[in-house]
């Protein structure tokens, strides 16, 4: 017999809450425009009449909304005007993820996603906005219990009363807050604030300060605006910092059985739970400043959703760790995975073709910058031997590596990454080569695997080691490297 529960009331108040804050700026234009300057209490008529429907919409549609599970099937009703009903069954349900914000901590209450097989990239197929953990913890069991063979159902019970195991991974204070010191992360910022105040041209006359801002270029205070567009960027700097802060604090990785358990988060503490066999690869990202550190990212790559609110098919499994400590954690979670191989160089006929590539875009901006800012716009000239010096550095970080199971692709210097796939999780490899390329006996091998549009590549590649590749991954596995 299925029993419906409804959620926490705190759902209602958040939802209300939220629903709110998006109308409040729609209905302050409404109000501003309409008085006109002559301001009377028949402005407010339509803005109460918003705000007292939407707190009644969101009551009711918190009373409508009821949920319930017997030991096969997850039901679901919702609707305010129009009814839906919803049955998922549980061997469908691919993974759960929670989330607790400041008000459902202090309800004692999580955000639960539910995604399946079904489910759009990024997008969850149901999701309880205020649930006990007693209960999400209930829910699991059942669906594990539903996708085990009868005669392992008595074990399963035994598991659950026993402890978490310990974790693989942990981040210091010191950690989190150079994690967060080296994610940058202020364009991000600044480019929130951008569409936030481009909502306002109404209120704002952006015209009449573009102006303003010409007139004091015009008048030699360039230098005033520029030290004025340093202090914004070191604020929003300082904004990425205490946001990365908050998301990494407490941040933990374990492994239950056949599943990666990832916490982490302060005032929104969040599970993300991640099942091995939908692990399609792992990438190992290093920033040019955490290599001074001996510092990388790990993350994995994952046939499912933006589970952590990071990119769609991507997760993040050690947001900050010491590099010689890599492979031992993701052995530890992901065995079938060699971190150790060596990386096969580039041809040295690749080199220039790198050092020049940066110059094929910069040479032409930077030679007019130097010209219309001249004499001392022609210290601009100057990056020009810096890109050939950085084309270098790419082309000596960037290799490859293939053993009986597993490719290796590493390519980029500023924010290199190196990319692990086994053989029976690639969907496709091409092996492409342009004129120049052909001249030079080279050619550009790309690797892709679930989700769709998650690709790698590594560029002049030695043309019979792109075959070799190709050739690999069609089952001919002879003169691997």
């Amino acid at each position: 017999m299925m029993t419906k529960r409804r959620l926490h009331p705190i759902a209602m108040a958040t939802g209300v809450g939220r629903e709110l804050k998006h109308a409040l700026l729609p209905l302050l234009v409404v109000v501003v425009a309409g008085s006109r300057g002559d301001f009377s209490w028949r402005d407010l008529v339509m803005p109460l009449l918003v705000f007292a429907y939407t707190i009644v919409a969101g009551v009711l549609s918190w009373v409508r909304f009821k949920y319930g599970w017997d030991g096969q099937t997850l039901e679901v009703e919702e609707g305010l005007f129009v009814r839906k009903k919803r049955t998922i069954p549980f061997e469908r349900i691919q993974g759960i993820s929670t989330a607790e914000g400041i008000w459902q901590r202090l309800a004692g209450v999580v955000k639960v996603q539910i995604e399946t097989a079904g489910s759009g990239p990024g997008e969850a197929e149901v999701v309880l906005a205020a649930v006990s953990r007693e209960e999400v913890r209930r829910l699991q069991r059942e669906i594990e219990r539903a996708k085990e063979q009868a005669e392992a159902s008595h074990l399963q019970n035994e598991r659950e009363n026993q402890p978490l195991p310990p974790p693989l991974f942990t981040l210091s204070v010191k950690e989190v807050w150079l994690a967060a010191v080296t994610s940058g992360g202020a364009f991000g910022v600044v480019a929130a604030v951008w569409a936030f105040l481009s909502q306002l041209g109404d209120l704002i006359p952006y015209e009449a300060l573009f102006r303003n801002v010409q007139a004091t270029w015009n008048g030699h205070g360039r230098w005033y605006i520029g030290a004025a567009g340093l202090v914004a960027l070191l604020a929003a700097y300082g904004v990425a910092i205490g946001q990365n802060m908050i998301r990494f604090a407490s941040f933990a990785v374990r492994r239950q059985e056949d599943t990666i358990v990832i916490t982490r988060g302060w005032l929104e503490r969040q599970t993300v739970s991640v099942p091995i066999g939908r692990v399609q690869g792992v990438m190992i990202h290093e920033s040019w400043l955490r290599r001074l550190f001996g510092y990388a990212t790990v993350s994995l790559i994952h046939a499912g959703g933006a589970l952590d609110g990071g990119p769609i098919g991507d997760v993040v499994l050690c947001p900050l760790v010491k590099k010689e400590r890599v492979s031992s954690i993701v052995h530890a979670c992901l065995p079938e995975y060699d971190l150790g191989v060596a990386l096969r160089p580039l041809p040295k006929r690749a080199q220039l073709r790198y050092m020049l590539r940066p110059l094929y875009w910069l040479t032409a901006p930077l030679a007019l910058a130097a010209y219309i800012e001249r004499p001392w716009g022609a210290g601009l000239l100057f990056a020009l031997p810096l890109a050939l010096w950085i084309g270098a550095r790419r082309y000596q970080a960037a290799g490859w590596s293939l053993s009986s199971g597993q490719l290796t692709l590493r390519s980029g210097w500023f924010r290199r990454t190196t990319t692990y796939m086994v053989k029976r999780r690639l969907q496709a490899v091409e092996v492409s080569a342009t004129w120049w390329q052909q001249r030079k006996r080279l050619a550009t091998i790309s690797a892709a695997v679930m989700p769709l549009g998650t690709r790698v590549r590594v560029v002049d590649v030695d043309e019979e080691d792109a075959a070799l590749i190709y050739r690999w991954l069609q089952g001919d596995g002879r003169n691997q490297a």
